[in-house]
């Protein structure tokens, strides 16, 4: 947990030159883990925290988990999902197969429509895997080092093309008709929202050291780390290529693709129907799975 600022006997936080009723104010937020310590001599900082924590515990956003570091994040995150109402979708997943196999996409993702629309720009990574463990350890990790946050989660239903440097293939990967191999999971979309943008930088560098796999025996990994680990953001970053993010939505849900942007008209065209309304959105994604995109398996 986050190290609390020491109070006095009269449940202050101990800042010369603070007034009383704010030195009251201080350490209740800090008691309740919405401001730290440090954050006290950085005003502007502070306030965006508190800003954060009012307009966030406010949206009862269906995805909140916690903040990073909070142990009742752990708590949360050892619930399974539920994916059965994604998986009854039969009319989106059965159109996203048809392409799958036909070429035209690399993979899909199905979930509840504009889950994470209107997150504040430039301040946070969707990540996608499969393992609750996983996440855990990453969350975990990411407070060791220091990197604060909130972090959300929901279900999504995901299917991609399997690439056979990635070893032998596991129960989820079934046969297309071409014999390409495609991976199905039951998946989830992990948002994290840094609480400051240089959060983003250091969460990078913390997937490539410790949650990218680049041998098939490779130590030093927390669980179930991938090949090509998957994550964006919503605006250009350094070392991150650009794709399109195609959407496609009906109902309670959405389907994401992730398509080169030289073949964006391509998946457009071949996706066009009455029967959902589509969208094209720009975000910036991890170099390795670009790689992926382009055919490459690390």
């Amino acid at each position: 947990m986050t190290e609390l600022l020491p109070l006095t006997d009269a449940g202050l936080v101990d800042v010369e030159g603070l007034p009383e009723p704010e030195r009251r104010s201080a350490a209740v937020l800090i008691e309740a883990g919405v401001i730290e310590h440090s954050d006290l001599t950085h005003e502007s900082l502070a306030a965006s925290k508190v800003s954060d924590f009012v307009s966030i515990t406010r949206s009862n956003h269906p995805g909140l988990i916690g903040r990073i570091g909070d142990p009742s994040v752990f708590v949360r995150l050892a619930t399974p999902l539920d994916h059965s109402d994604l998986l009854s979708n039969d009319e989106f997943i059965e159109a996203l197969r048809e392409a799958l196999g036909e070429g035209i996409l690399t993979g899909y993702d199905l979930r509840s429509r504009a889950i994470y629309d209107n997150f504040p720009a430039g301040r946070y990574f969707v990540y996608s895997h499969s393992s609750l463990n996983h996440i855990q350890q990453l969350v975990t990790l990411a407070h060791r080092k220091g990197i604060d946050g909130w972090l959300y989660l929901v279900p999504k239903v995901s299917a991609f093309l399997f690439r056979d440097d990635w070893g032998e293939p596991g129960e989820s990967v079934v046969a297309l008709s071409d014999g390409r191999l495609v991976v199905q999971g039951q998946e989830m979309a992990v948002l994290f929202l840094f609480d400051e943008a240089a959060g983003l930088s250091r969460f990078h560098d913390l997937v490539t050291q410790f949650a990218k796999k680049d041998e098939a025996d490779e130590q030093g990994l927390i669980a179930n780390s991938w090949w090509q680990p998957f994550y964006y953001s919503d605006v250009p970053r350094k070392g991150f290529e650009e794709i399109s993010l195609v959407i496609l939505s009906k109902g309670d849900y959405e389907a994401t693709l992730t398509v080169l942007s030289e073949r964006t008209d391509d998946v457009v065209t071949a996706l066009m129907r009455d029967s959902w309304t589509l969208r094209v959105d720009q975000v910036w994604v991890n170099p390795p799975f670009f790689r992926f995109l382009n055919g490459g398996f690390k």
